[in-house]
């Protein structure tokens, strides 16, 4: 009896040891799988352009949480690398080569990605597909979005409104928002492209203009700014009682200063005063001659006190005095609103400008938003571009991207 009574006891101890070493070597697995997590979580980095491991764009955040985040309010959050693409973005950026868009001689046609599968592989197939379904469905936001934009009814002067300890600046801003929600709210199908300021804009897809061109191709639709998407929401969280608010004008022929508000800078100057954006200063530049009382009779009237008529072409070169881009160096600041406008027709002007945007960081916490016609190889446009188009379609998408990244919020002129 006492034998079996020892044997039993040995045998438990020889259980219960054995029991106590795989929870020791579970634990020890445990924590090293904590110590991994918090590590990944710690070293976490936004999507790169190249990075499709999050293509649905499922988590972007709300105008909301960005005005009550603890990212800085009055200028541009310069995180290299934080700007984060649409899918639909994303998808035409990884396929460009396939797409034929890197061709700097051939006009190749870029409407397809709204009509038909873009590479009809078997591959690709079911991407595709998915794709096809993302740009319809925000094809539709689109328009509900430019509708709400259309009724959006004047808050008048914003810096007005902000109280001198900006305690009320959430306040404030939230008049401009279109949605509760945020401007994301609108766009169930998650095809916003966001900065690395965390402000949304419309995504980078051909034709690069407003996609019903792509569907009934006339002048009206060539023209239509509505494609443009401005998270005012996010800018207003910039103001300061003291910001000045500018639009640099680098091709203000007179065609575009017309009564009219359907012309493309008008309708740019009306939609920014409508939210609340009001100009202290519009500096434009034409090199065309042009009687200064013609110019006075023909600017708008809301523009009119504010309004500068330079009636000189430009220059890329950064010291003269007759580079804009100078005067903004020279001038202003980053709690200032700058708004810049580039189209001139003429590359060898035009593009060395924009790409001291991109490569001088000075830039980078000054422009809020920047507009450029480039003209590049591109087969629905090539009849109205003719002999200045430069360089391919790539070139362009990858130029308004690199701009975003730095945190200039770049899209595409009419």
């Amino acid at each position: 009896m006492g034998i079996r009574v020892m044997v039993i006891g040995v045998l438990a101890i020889g259980v219960l040891g054995s029991l106590y070493a795989e929870l020791s070597t579970l634990n020890s697995i445990l924590l090293q799988q904590s110590s991994s997590i918090q590590h990944t979580v710690k070293n976490h980095k936004p999507k790169k352009r190249n990075d499709t491991s999050n293509s649905n764009n499922k988590l972007i955040p709300s105008s909301s949480d960005i005005s009550n985040s603890s990212m800085p309010r009055h200028h541009h959050n310069n995180h290299v690398g934080g700007y984060i693409p649409a899918s639909s973005e994303q998808y035409i950026s990884d396929h460009t080569i396939e797409l034929g868009f890197d061709s700097k001689t051939a006009s190749v046609p870029t409407c397809t990605i709204w009509k038909e599968a873009l590479l009809q592989t078997a591959a690709n197939k079911h991407e595709e597909s998915a794709m096809q379904q993302q740009l319809s469905d925000f094809r539709q936001e689109l328009a509900t979005y430019s509708q709400l934009v259309r009724d959006f009814e004047p808050v008048g002067d914003l810096r007005l409104q902000i109280a001198p300890d900006e305690s009320n600046l959430d306040q404030v801003c939230q008049q401009v928002e279109l949605h509760p929600a945020g401007l994301s709210a609108l766009f169930p199908s998650g095809q916003l492209s966001i900065s690395p300021a965390g402000e949304y804009m419309e995504p980078l897809l051909p034709p690069l203009r407003h996609p019903e061109f792509c569907f009934d191709p006339n002048p009206k639709s060539l023209y239509d700014l509505q494609y443009l998407i401005h998270d005012f929401g996010a800018m207003c969280h910039k103001l300061k009682r003291t910001s000045r608010t500018v639009l640099v004008d680098m091709g203000a022929s007179l065609d575009f200063h017309e009564q009219d508000s359907s012309m493309p800078a008008v309708y740019l100057t009306q939609l920014y005063e409508r939210f609340g954006f009001t100009f202290d200063h519009v500096y434009a530049y034409e090199v065309t001659p042009t009687s200064p009382a013609h110019v006075f009779e023909t600017v708008p009237a809301h523009l009119l006190a504010s309004y500068h008529w330079i009636n000189v072409g430009v220059s890329a070169d950064p010291d003269s005095r007759l580079n804009p881009l100078k005067l903004i160096l020279d001038n202003f600041n980053e709690d200032d609103i700058i708004i810049v406008k580039l189209d001139i027709d003429t590359a060898e002007l035009e593009v060395p400008l924009a790409h001291q945007l991109l490569e001088d960081d000075r830039y980078h916490g000054l422009v809020d938003q920047f507009y450029f016609e480039h003209h590049v190889q591109h087969g629905e446009l090539a009849p109205f571009w003719a002999t200045t188009m430069k360089g391919s379609f790539k070139d362009s998408l990858d130029l308004f991207s690199s701009l975003r990244e730095k945190g200039i919020p770049a899209h595409s002129w009419v």
